[in-house]
């Protein structure tokens, strides 16, 4: 089993300026204001987050697609080095595909909204096959509440079906595996694993190339009170079959109390403390789950300013439970 991450925003400040820095530092330049900044210039930067992977101990770096991005403007110059600095480094690559704007209508039954979708994920794929990407992840796409029950939903669920057929057909022919995240619930649809499975499961059936990438943060979402999840809360995985999990699952944890999205794990902040972090990457083991991804953000101001120390600090203890696990 293998480790590698998303860096999120933990990357973005050391490409502030020095005034912008100071600014930053003082208060006057907000979180999302430098999300803003910076974010596009820190994501195309490939060959800097391969460098840190290497250097704080994983294996893995899965590009983060999220809007915006720079990927679909990225030069053939770019993307070869990129590619070799993966291979230089022996760390292997997938990318997160785009899931909010135009991505959110890969599940709408506005055919001609659906295929839009389609259409800019293929190109996001084609990049990923560019780049030497072994796996590419997506969202389910999102429905106004009120499209999300009874023939609305399943309307939306045959229209996501065609969409998932077209991709997992296009991904194999790239050498690439399909992954289908879920989603948190404040998309409405498609949290719950028992919403998502069968459809992979038929999909697999048919000979398609598509995995389930259960992301138990996400899952987290739908707890208002931390006492709402089961106990043990890593037990979800149980009634997860292992052949859906074959590839990559996403690693993050989250607060219901306060809503506080992908703490650092090892603060220890959330319901995965060390002892339910053991268990899960034992039953992932025993699925058969080949990469974990972990997801961590942070939004306080103090903690990006270290950032770099939380990954290696955050890298150190996950790498210590799975030397644990064995």
């Amino acid at each position: 089993m293998r480790l590698g991450r998303d860096f999120t925003n933990l990357l973005e400040y050391p490409y502030l300026d020095k005034e912008n820095k100071n600014r930053f530092e003082k208060g006057e330049l907000d979180v999302p204001d430098m999300d803003a900044m910076i974010q596009i210039k820190s994501k195309r930067d490939i060959p800097y987050q391969i460098k840190v992977a290497k250097e704080i101990g994983l294996n893995h770096v899965e590009l983060d697609g999220g809007i915006p991005n720079p990927y679909l403007e990225m030069t053939d110059e770019e993307i070869i080095n990129a590619k070799n600095a993966a291979s230089e480094n022996n760390i292997t690559l997938s990318l997160h595909l785009p899931y909010t704007y135009v991505a959110e209508s890969i599940c709408a039954f506005q055919e001609s909204d659906r295929r839009f979708a389609v259409k800019l994920l293929k190109r996001y794929i084609d990049v990923a096959s560019k780049l030497g990407c072994i796996y590419v992840n997506m969202h389910p796409g999102k429905v106004p509440f009120y499209q999300a029950v009874g023939m609305y939903r399943k309307m939306v669920d045959k229209s996501l079906i065609k969409s998932l057929i077209t991709l997992a057909k296009y991904t194999k022919n790239k050498n690439i595996l399909l992954h289908i995240e879920n989603n948190t619930r404040f998309d409405i649809i498609h949290l719950h694993p028992e919403e998502t499975i069968p459809i992979v499961l038929k999909l697999q059936k048919k000979g398609l190339n598509i995995m389930y990438c259960f992301d138990i943060g996400h899952w987290f979402t739908f707890a208002k009170e931390t006492e709402e999840l089961p106990i043990p809360p890593e037990s979800v995985i149980d009634k997860i079959p292992a052949e859906v999990l074959k590839g990559e699952v996403h690693l993050n944890d989250f607060i219901p109390e306060t809503t506080k999205f992908h703490p650092p794990l090892h603060y220890q902040q959330g319901p995965l403390k060390r002892e339910n972090l053991i268990n899960l990457i034992k039953k992932l083991k025993e699925k058969g789950v080949e990469l974990i991804v972990v997801e961590t953000a942070v939004r306080e101001r103090e903690e990006l300013v270290k950032s770099m120390q939380i990954l290696k600090d955050e890298t150190d203890y996950l790498n210590g439970i799975i030397r644990e696990v064995g």
